[in-house]
């Protein structure tokens, strides 16, 4: 039966083992908690894989079909221990392994692995766990550079103090959004020319050297136009970005296409067919392989599902905030949901004036979402986004202002741990927690107050 298959049909079905790790990216991308930007670098891979149709064999090579089949099974076997974005990695994996058997032999592979990659919703994890210290470095290089003018200029974590004004370097400073674009740019174009793997590789450091330093620069003249001391105009702000943006792209485009190697195509020539019927051995082995594939898709069918992780005792509420009783309020729907994995407990008040959220947490977690992102993800518009210090306390809080349906409030968030240190930033906090320089366990801080 399986003798039967064209070679697409172990693609497909490949991808149907995976659904799982798709559901998770629809549902990642749907939540407003990540950027969409992984729809254009599927789309690469669908272009790309049309334009080389016409060269695919007939029958994958065993070998890599065999690699796939294991990996999305042990994907599946294991969908309790391991985390969404990492089975995510191993589905696209796969799929690649399985185009590598269905590709000639000698075609470049590692552009097209770059774009599986950068299809998945990855940027809201990255920012968690490297966008702090990438704010840090552009920060620091990026006062050292304004302290050749005539301003004052010091750094505090990820924030600059310019002549007595605050700044952020905030998320979108880090670079991760230029990153992606910078190398997406890169891997689309290595494997639109077919680039090979070792030139790619080596020219992939000065792709990264360029987006540092590209974002470095872009950083700097903003906040220079942040601190009032340039005049910039208000438009000025995206402008800067754009053309960051541009000439990055623009050198990486040069970099990657200097004298590119145009490999011999495939294209227009007959898919690789075998004159004669495959060995029974061989066919053996394709059922292997299809009856891995048939039940990684329906395993996490059969699966139970994990147990809740949040065991923790409940935790006493304070009765008071900031010299105010505190009432408390239901939790909604979807702070239910929220809390039922959490490691620590959420709390709901009002203190007659405010809605306050507190989320008691006892250890690093990548699950203390951003407030930004949780007000993003029902459907607020974010604007105004600044650093204020804390009312009656030392340390700064972040503060925008959120808007939907007529509903306009005004937020601020911070993160204090048990020596009364606090955070502006969550990824600043993570770091510092997984460090040691912040003990716990920590409160996180969400106040919504009602504006006109």
């Amino acid at each position: 039966m399986t003798r039967h298959l064209p070679g697409w049909s172990w693609l497909a079905l490949a991808a149907l083992a995976a659904w799982p790790s798709w559901l998770w990216a629809v549902r990642r991308l749907g939540d407003g908690s990540d950027d969409p930007l992984g729809i254009i670098a599927l789309a690469a891979l669908g272009l790309l894989l049309w334009r080389d149709r016409s060269g695919l064999r007939a029958q994958p090579r065993l070998a890599w079909l065999a690699l796939a089949a294991g990996l999305l099974l042990v994907a599946a076997l294991n969908q309790s221990l391991l985390p969404p974005l990492l089975r995510g990695l191993v589905s696209v994996l796969a799929l690649l392994l399985v185009l590598l058997g269905l590709r000639a032999p000698g075609q470049p592979w590692l552009a097209w692995l770059g774009l599986g990659f950068l299809s998945l919703p990855l940027l809201s994890s990255l920012q968690f766990f490297v966008g702090y210290p990438l704010r840090v470095i552009t920060a620091e290089v990026s006062a050292w550079l304004l302290r050749l003018g005539p301003w004052t200029v010091e750094r505090q974590g990820s924030a600059l103090l310019v002549d007595g004004q605050w700044v952020m370097v905030d998320a979108p400073c880090s670079g991760i959004q230029m990153a992606w674009v910078g190398y997406f740019t890169a891997c689309a174009l290595a494997a639109w020319l077919r680039l090979p793997d070792q030139l790619l590789l080596r020219r992939l450091p000065l792709v990264g050297m360029l987006v540092l330093g590209g974002n470095i620069l872009r950083n700097t003249l903003l906040v220079w136009g942040e601190s009032g001391a340039s005049g910039f105009p208000g438009w000025a702000h995206e402008g800067v970005g754009l053309l960051a943006f541009a000439a990055v792209c623009g050198m990486i485009l040069r970099v990657i296409g200097r004298q590119a190697f145009i490999a011999p195509t495939q294209d227009g020539a007959a898919p690789t067919q075998d004159g004669a019927a495959p060995p029974a051995s061989s066919t053996s082995f394709q059922g292997a392989a299809l009856g891995a594939l048939l039940l990684a898709m329906i395993w996490p069918l059969l699966a139970p599902g994990s147990a809740s992780a949040n065991v923790s005792a409940p935790h006493e509420w304070p009765v008071q905030f900031e010299g105010r009783l505190l009432r408390p309020l239901a939790l909604s729907p979807v702070e239910q949901r929220f809390v039922a994995d959490f490691p620590g407990q959420l709390g709901r008040f009002t203190d007659g004036q405010r809605s306050i959220v507190l989320r008691q947490v006892l250890r690093p977690t990548r699950k203390l979402h951003p407030a930004e992102d949780c007000f993003r993800a029902i459907g607020y518009r974010i604007e105004q986004t600044q650093l204020r210090k804390r009312v009656g306390a030392e340390g700064l809080q972040r503060c925008f202002v959120v808007t939907r349906d007529g509903v306009k409030l005004q937020v601020c968030d911070y993160i204090q741990d048990a020596a009364g240190q606090s955070f502006s930033d969550t990824s600043a906090w993570y770091w510092s927690a997984l460090s040691g320089r912040s003990t716990g366990p920590w409160l996180a801080v969400t106040l919504a107050s009602p504006l006109p």
